[in-house]
This record gives structure tokens, C-alpha cells and sequence, in this order.
């Protein structure tokens, strides 16, 4: 894959997967191919899967490995358990046999019947049985069942019996395998209770016990031997389950094969039975790799030693890791022959996309984004196609949009024009307008509404404010001729009530001094009513009640027309006050009349500039002006 939109969103930083501390560790040129991250992902995980396969084969193989090493472990102890006890049963035999008192009997033929009947008694495998006497000249035959009676031992292989020593009564040894006219046999040697020099030695025959190892059947081409301290086979289980031939013959030779034997012996003691050595190199004991189990028997120097091919013994080992290999190696091929399949196909895809997308990015929006896919690869396909197809959509809108962008901006620049047009003649009437020329009108053309209404407006503004100017131009001489008249008038009425307020002023002057008088003759009047009382109430004998009362109706009337003259007084005053208050607000009316003359006077002249087509009299509903100007009328 070319890697151009891998890059491109590792650059604006939204591919996720190629952030974080990866982005920092992988090279770019890895991060930029997908093919090559698809491969290196696909060899990590063949890697892996290889590595995980290898572990778990070593593990099965040890694991199985384990299992058979402890499985022949077990055979090699169950081979020894099985001598062990045949030792131990014959040992037993032949204590008991030892023990009856008819052996110090020195009648040869009760002794060889009593033999033959003990031998009857005794296992299957019983060759022979003797009773022996040892002397000074040596040690021979008392009785037996195969042998002559007073037969030196020594002449007839029986001299180990006359080396062996025993420490109590009972006690019994036995013998390593020696050969007899019967076979090969063990003999098994116990003194006579009853006697001080004579023993019984019972012979056993190897053949039913070798027959008894299962070497041989536990593995193909596997067999069971034991071999003695002097490294010498006592036991050799043969191909057909019988006596081999390899009995009483040397082991092998060498350290490395008999090693086997010193490990069994350094058993002997410890709680553990049987050993293995899994593997043996090809010897005289086998021409081939091999694996030995090794178990001691007790009460012996012997050791078993059971062997098999290694093939054989760990032959479904070998399988098992065979086959894990082999499985391992499918799975490995497997992953990298699917994943490098869809990798393959999956960069392909990709790099077919990116070359269409680089054609679209050049500008072909004609290529063809189809693909027979329906996974991912099959959508990312279509996702793109339809973006492809929104592209030229909107493409296709934006030229139309541009076009009529452009037809929308010639439109725009002729109404512009005509604005400005319009503009420029309705600056030159409002300029005019400014000027003081109320009679230029905006034109109406129909081309524009929102101009013609802007022209429709202004024009009534503007007769409106022609009208107004007319109005407030009359207004303005009605203001001053009023002013004149309210001037005038106020100036007469102040005269007046000037006058008024000097009479009133008089009159209550006069009123004081009248009242002054009225007081005087009042309290006159009382005084000589007081005096006129006491000289009659000096005097009795004169009459004066007539007098007195005239007095004092006088006085009274006197006292009245004080009171009046006091009111009047008062009332004078407070006309003279109303007066004088008028007066002042003649005067606040002239000086404001004064001042409006004052204020109509620029008002006019101001208005008086202002050019227009007709005046307009602003009418007032009554003033001093108009009533002046109505009684000149008449």
C-alpha cells in the first residue's frame, strides 16, 4: 500500500491506532505501509503461535515423558516386588521344612521318602531337595530325591552349600543360579533344628519365576534381567517367555551400561524402589538406544533391570511431539497463508482505493468506486463512493450557487447604481432642503419601492414642514402684533389700577381719621355719661334718666359707625392690596409680552428665509391681536 492516508491521518492525529507509544517506537516507514505492518503483525503472531506450540508440545512431551518414566519405574518395582517375593515364599518353605526333628533320623531310605513327601508339598518349581551333613572330610549327601546318598557335594556343584555360614537356628541363605542336570536352578540352604551339622537345601528352578517377568510384554522387544553384584545375569527373561540365553552370563561392560546397576544398589535403604534411566546408549545389552528401569531386591545383591527399546517405551512421546511439531508448524503455515491471503487482498483493496482517492483528490470524480466486496473494504468502498457522489453534489450546487452568485451581483451592482443615482438626487433635494428651498420634491418612479416610499415620505415631510414653516411665519407676526396690543393694554389697566389703589388709599386715610373722631367722641360721650351717673346719684332729686339714655344711645351709635368705619377701613385696604397686586402682575405681563415681541421678532426673520410656494396662516382661536384687528374692522 502507498501509505498516503495513513499518513495523512497519522499527521491530523485522529487514527487512533497510530498514537500513543507505538507512534513514538515504530519507524515511519513501517507506520506509512500497511502491507508491511500486516506482515510484520502476521509473523509476530506466527511467531508467537510457533513459540506458544513449541512450549506446549516440550510441555505435553515432558508431561507424557513423565508419566511413561514413572509408568516404567513402577514396572521395573512391581518386577522386583515380584523376586522379592518368590524369595521370600521359598525362604519360608524351607524354614519350615527345616524345622521337623525326622531329619537326625540315620535311616537313608525313611529320610529320601520323607523328602520326596516334602517335595510334594512345597511350589511346583521345587527341582530338588537334599538333606546334607557337614564332617571333617567334607560335606555330603545324606538324602535326597535326584541325588545319591553320601555323594560329595563339591563333585556335584553343590559346593557353595559347604562355604555357607549361618549365625542362628532358621536362618536361610540362599544361592546364586547355578546349573543342574534339571536346569538352572537357586538353591536355598536352612540348618536342622534337631542337628548340629545338618541343613536342608531345597533347588528351585528359575523357569517359573522368569516366566512370571513381564518385560517382554510390557514393550516390544523389551525383556527383564537380573543381574548379581559380580555383574552376572541370574535371570534372563527369554523372547518366548522362557529361560534366555543370556543367563549366567556377564551383563555388559563398561561404566556407562552398568550403571543402571550402581544406581538400583544406591537405592537399597531409601524409601524410593525403582529408578529409570530413560536413556542408554546402544551397548552389548542392546544395539540400539534404550530404556532401563532398575529396581534392587531386598535380602539380595541382586537388581532387576527391565529394558526396552527407547523407540518403544518412548516411541508415543516421540509422537506427541511429532505431532505438536507438526501441528505446529500447519498452524504457523496456516496463519501466514490465510493472513498473507487477506493481507494481500486487503492492501490490494486499500491500494486500489488509494489510487481512486488520488484521482479524486486531482479532481476525476468520473472514476469508478465499485467493488464486488461486502465486508469493510466492501463498505469503506461504498462510504467513499458516496462520498464521491455528495462531492459532485455539492459541487454541482456550488457552481449553480456561483452562478447565481453572479447573476445576484450584476443584479446587485445595477440596483446599487440606481441607488446611487437615487441617492445623489435625493442628497441634492434634501441638500436644497437644508438650504431653505421647501418647494424641490423627490421623484417617484415605480423602479424602486423602498425608494419611492423614502421619496413619498420626504415629499410629505416636506410639504408638511412648508406648511408648518407658513404657520409659524404668521404665528410669528401674530406673535408680535399681540405683544404690541398685550403691551399696550397692560400698560393702560396698570395706569388704572394705579389710581384705583391711590383712591382706596385715600379713602381709607379718611376712613381712619373719621374713625379716629368717632372714638374720640364716643369715649367723650361715655366719660360724660359716667359723670352725669354720678351726679345723679349725688343728686337724687334730679331727673336725668332721659338724658342718659339719649347719651347712651348716642354713644352706642357712635361706637357703631367706628366699628363701620374700621371695616371700611379694612376693605379699603384690602382693595388697595388686590390693586397693587394687579399692578405687579401688569407689570410680570408687560415685562413677558415684552420679552416675547423680543423672542418673535428673530423667529420670523429666521422663518422669513425659507422659500415656499404659498403661505399658510396659523390661526389663533382668539387674542388681543385679533380682538384689535376686528374692532379696527369695524
Amino acid at each position: 500500500m502507498s501509505g498516503q492516508d495513513s499518513s495523512s491521518a497519522g499527521a491530523s492525529g485522529t487514527d487512533d491506532a497510530s498514537g500513543g507509544l507505538l507512534a513514538t517506537i515504530v519507524p515511519d516507514a513501517i507506520r506509512r505501509n500497511f502491507a508491511l505492518k500486516f506482515g510484520i503483525v502476521l509473523v509476530v503472531m506466527a511467531l508467537s503461535v510457533g513459540a506458544i506450540g513449541l512450549l506446549a508440545t516440550d510441555q505435553v512431551r515432558t508431561y507424557t515423558e513423565t508419566q511413561v518414566t514413572d509408568e516404567y519405574r513402577g514396572v521395573a518395582a512391581q518386577e522386583g516386588n515380584i523376586i522379592e517375593q518368590w524369595f521370600e515364599r521359598n525362604r519360608l518353605s524351607v524354614q519350615f521344612v527345616s524345622s521337623s526333628d525326622v531329619w537326625t533320623s540315620d535311616d537313608a531310605e525313611d529320610l529320601r521318602a520323607e523328602l520326596r513327601n516334602r517335595e510334594a508339598g512345597l511350589s511346583a518349581d521345587v527341582s530338588n531337595v537334599h538333606l546334607v551333613e557337614r564332617e571333617i572330610t567334607g560335606t555330603s549327601i545324606v538324602a535326597s530325591t535326584s541325588l545319591s546318598a553320601g555323594t560329595n557335594v563339591s563333585t556335584i556343584n553343590r559346593g557353595w552349600t559347604t562355604e555357607t555360614q549361618f549365625d542362628r537356628a532358621g536362618e536361610v541363605v540362599h544361592s546364586s543360579v547355578y546349573q543342574t542336570q534339571t536346569g538352572p536352578v537357586v538353591g536355598f540352604m536352612s540348618p536342622v533344628d534337631a542337628s548340629q551339622n545338618r541343613y536342608i537345601v531345597i533347588e528351585y528352578a528359575v523357569g517359573g519365576i522368569t516366566e512370571s517377568l513381564q518385560g517382554s510384554e510390557r514393550s516390544a522387544g523389551g525383556f527383564t534381567q537380573v543381574v548379581n553384584a559380580s555383574n552376572v545375569v541370574m535371570l534372563d527373561e527369554g523372547p518366548d517367555g522362557g529361560v534366555g540365553d543370556a543367563l549366567l552370563q556377564p551383563y555388559a561392560s563398561g561404566s556407562e551400561a552398568t550403571a543402571p546397576i550402581s544406581a538400583a544398589n544406591d537405592l537399597r535403604g531409601r524409601d524410593q524402589e525403582a529408578g529409570v534411566v530413560a536413556t542408554m546408549p546402544a551397548s552389548s545389552v542392546l544395539d540400539e538406544k534404550y530404556t532401563v528401569g532398575y529396581s534392587p531386591i531386598a535380602g539380595t545383591d541382586w537388581v532387576v533391570l527391565v529394558h526396552a527399546p527407547y523407540s518403544a517405551v518412548f516411541g508415543f512421546v516421540e509422537n506427541v511431539q511429532l505431532y505438536g511439531l507438526v501441528g505446529t508448524a500447519l498452524m504457523v503455515l496456516l496463519i501466514g497463508g490465510v493472513g498473507a491471503a487477506l493481507g494481500y487482498n486487503t492492501a490490494t483493496a486499500i491500494d486500489r482505493l488509494t489510487r481512486k482517492t488520488d484521482q479524486m483528490r486531482q479532481g476525476n470524480l468520473d472514476v469508478d468506486i465499485s467493488t464486488a466486496r461486502i465486508d469493510n473494504i466492501g463498505r469503506l468502498y461504498d462510504g467513499f463512493g458516496d462520498m464521491r457522489n455528495a462531492l459532485k453534489q455539492q459541487i454541482d450546487e456550488a457552481e449553480r450557487a456561483r452562478k447565481e452568485a453572479e447573476v445576484s451581483r450584476a443584479e446587485a451592482m445595477e440596483v446599487n447604481n440606481y441607488l446611487q443615482e437615487k441617492a445623489d438626487e435625493f442628497s441634492e433635494v434634501m441638500e436644497a432642503a437644508a438650504a431653505g428651498n421647501l418647494t424641490e420634491r423627490m421623484e417617484t418612479d415605480g423602479e424602486n419601492e423602498s425608494m419611492d416610499r423614502i421619496a413619498s415620505e420626504f415629499n410629505g415631510m416636506i410639504n408638511e414642514l412648508e406648511k408648518t414653516v407658513g404657520q409659524l411665519r404668521s404665528f410669528a407676526d401674530d406673535v408680535a402684533d399681540s405683544g404690541d396690543v398685550v403691551l399696550t393694554s397692560a400698560e393702560s389697566v396698570r395706569d388704572a389700577s394705579e389710581q384705583v389703589a391711590e383712591s382706596v388709599q385715600k379713602i381709607s386715610d379718611d376712613a381712619y381719621d373719621q374713625k379716629e373722631r368717632l372714638q374720640t367722641l364716643s369715649e367723650d360721650l361715655d366719660h360724660l355719661v359716667e359723670t352725669l351717673e354720678r351726679l345723679e346719684a349725688e343728686n337724687p332729686e334730679v331727673d336725668m334718666g332721659d338724658s342718659l339714655a339719649e347719651f347712651r344711645t348716642t354713644a352706642t351709635t357712635l361706637q357703631e359707625a367706628a366699628d363701620t368705619s374700621e371695616a371700611m377701613m379694612a376693605e379699603s385696604e384690602t382693595v388697595a392690596g388686590a390693586a397693587e397686586e394687579q399692578a405687579a402682575e401688569l407689570n410680570e405681563v408687560s415685562t413677558r409680552a415684552e420679552r416675547l415681541k423680543r423672542y418673535a421678532q428673530p423667529l420670523g426673520d429666521i422663518l422669513n428665509r425659507f422659500e415656499t410656494e404659498a403661505e399658510h396662516e396659523f390661526v389663533f382661536s382668539g387674542g388681543p391681536s385679533q380682538g384689535l384687528a376686528e374692532n379696527d374692522d369695524e
